[in-house]
């Protein structure tokens, strides 16, 4: 009996490292995910499982981006190639964030996107165009990755004719207007100098001044939430012109429209610039019957064009913009009503929601 004991001891840790084992051991049922860079960006993940040869799998997934108060779903599109599904967002994952993929609101897998040990950059500065309205209401900075909130215009200085350094130009907001990844700012001019019966407008004047010549700098001490400051110093050199106080009209935008059995891009060209993140926010395409034509946008020519690329090609027949009253020149004017102006007087003035033009592809 004596003898026994050992035996059974030793019995028992192998049935139980078996056990173990069988549990550890990858199934076709578990999840693999992996990510897609390019260029340093993390531009997709592959989903691996026996899960994907479900024919609507890609309609059963989605992606979110993890906050930690709330959830939200990242935009882009599934495709399924062979035993993968593989997404693809709109704009790529961003650094240090994380995200979790789930199969009908089941939890299937979360992902961190790597921060990488390189500088974060400022990508852009809109406007872009370098003639700006005197009454310019607000800004747009773009980075490679989430900033550090709070102080962002400690970290701005405007310079006028190369000489005057600005003060009180920008409305310190708290909190700040940040984008739920934190990679883009909305910078306020002070809206109260730029609405002329308003006492700030009268006591210290517009922000900006036409015929004057600006530079404004952003200072390389801005750091990232990883701890890693800007590569470098960043500038932006604008002149100003005089005010714009018209609000844009569809009518006068050249619609043009591509050839039918074709995925080439229809474009837009606008008369003046308008507002970046706006103009990817309010104009959908729509076929005669009222469902949308999906497809990505790309604003380009210093926010005078607007690009359409649709996923399938396009087929004769007639189509339309819809397209929100919200959206806005650089100057605040929406297609409703100017930004500055009297609300006392137009009260009895009603408002369109939606502005809609027709056009034929033929």
């Amino acid at each position: 009996m004596k003898h026994l004991v050992p035996i059974l001891r030793v019995s028992f840790f192998i049935l139980t490292f078996c056990i173990f084992c069988a549990a550890c051991r990858p199934t076709e049922d578990h999840p693999s995910v992996s990510l897609v860079s390019k260029d340093g960006k993390a531009v997709a993940v592959v989903i691996r499982g026996s899960f994907v040869e479900n024919s609507d799998i890609t309609n059963q997934l989605t992606v979110r981006l993890i906050n930690p108060s709330e959830r939200h779903p990242v935009l882009g599109d599934f495709r399924k190639e062979g035993r993968e599904v593989i997404f693809e967002p709109v704009v790529p994952f961003t650094k240090g964030l994380r995200y979790e993929i789930l199969l009908n609101d089941t939890l299937l897998s979360e992902i961190e996107i790597p921060r990488g040990d390189s500088a974060p950059a400022l990508q852009a500065i809109y406007p872009t165009q370098d003639t700006l309205p005197e009454n310019l209401l607000k800004m747009y900075f773009e980075f490679s990755e989430p900033m550090v909130e709070g102080g962002s215009l400690s970290h701005l200085t405007l310079i006028q004719n190369d000489r005057d350094t600005l003060r009180g130009a920008f409305l310190d907001l708290q909190p700040e207007l940040w984008n739920t990844d934190g990679t883009v700012l909305t910078i306020w001019l002070d809206p109260g100098r730029i609405k002329r019966d308003l006492i700030p407008n009268k006591q210290l004047g517009n922000p900006l001044k036409d015929g004057d010549r600006y530079t404004l700098y952003v200072d390389k001490s801005w750091t990232s939430k990883s701890g890693v400051s800007l590569s470098e110093r960043y500038s932006k050199t604008f002149v100003v012109t005089k005010r714009d106080e018209q609000s844009p009209d569809v009518l006068t935008w050249k619609v043009l429209t591509p050839p039918p059995d074709s995925k080439q891009a229809m474009e837009i060209q606008f008369p003046q610039a308008l507002d970046y993140f706006l103009l990817t926010e309010c104009i959908a395409i729509l076929h005669s019957d009222g469902d949308p034509v999906p497809g990505t946008v790309k604003v380009t020519g210093e926010e005078r064009m607007f690009r359409f690329v649709p996923e399938q090609v396009w087929t004769k027949g007639r189509y339309a913009l819809q397209v929100e009253s919200r959206l806005e020149d650089l100057a605040g004017n929406n297609l409703n009503r100017p930004f500055d102006r009297n609300i006392e007087k137009e009260n009895d003035v009603p408002q369109q929601k939606i502005f809609t033009r027709e056009f034929e592809i033929q």
